[in-house]
């Protein structure tokens, strides 16, 4: 069950994000203004990132720095495809490097935030470890 918590909470923070770097590059006037519609493809597209993630997970890789890489190649690929297919991101010269920029600071902001998470529960395990070998009763 845990396990599924943290693809949940991977691709609300990874839809969460990508939204606002878009919609600060549609403050720029990098992109096109946001409307429902956007926000639809961007929801599909972070779920779709997160499934293809989950699937590399399958795959027997045990170099954590190949994961994170095949992981953003997941990021990028989705992005790309799935951007050009419900037409999301207007493809130029121009606003591609932007488009994979948005995909690169969101995947890094989810591997910041998750790893602040872990390393809050990690604190929260290690002190009630330690409270119940002092006898303290734990909450």
């Amino acid at each position: 069950m845990d396990l599924v918590k943290h693809y949940i909470s991977a691709s609300c923070i990874s839809f969460t994000f990508s939204s606002l770097f878009y919609l600060f590059f549609s403050w720029l006037k990098v992109f096109p203004p946001m409307d429902e519609a956007m926000i639809v493809h961007m929801l599909i597209i972070s779920i779709c990132i997160i499934c293809l993630i989950f699937i590399t997970h399958q795959l027997p890789i045990q170099n954590p720095l190949i994961l994170r890489f095949i992981e953003l190649l997941d990021v990028i690929i989705v992005l790309l495809v799935a951007g050009a297919v419900f037409k999301v991101f207007p493809f130029t010269w121009y606003d591609t490097p932007f488009i994979i920029t948005t995909g690169i600071l969101t995947y890094i902001v989810v591997i910041i935030v998750t790893f602040m998470g872990n390393q809050m529960s990690a604190t929260q395990i290690n002190a009630a470890i330690a409270g119940k070998k002092r006898g303290v009763p734990i909450d």
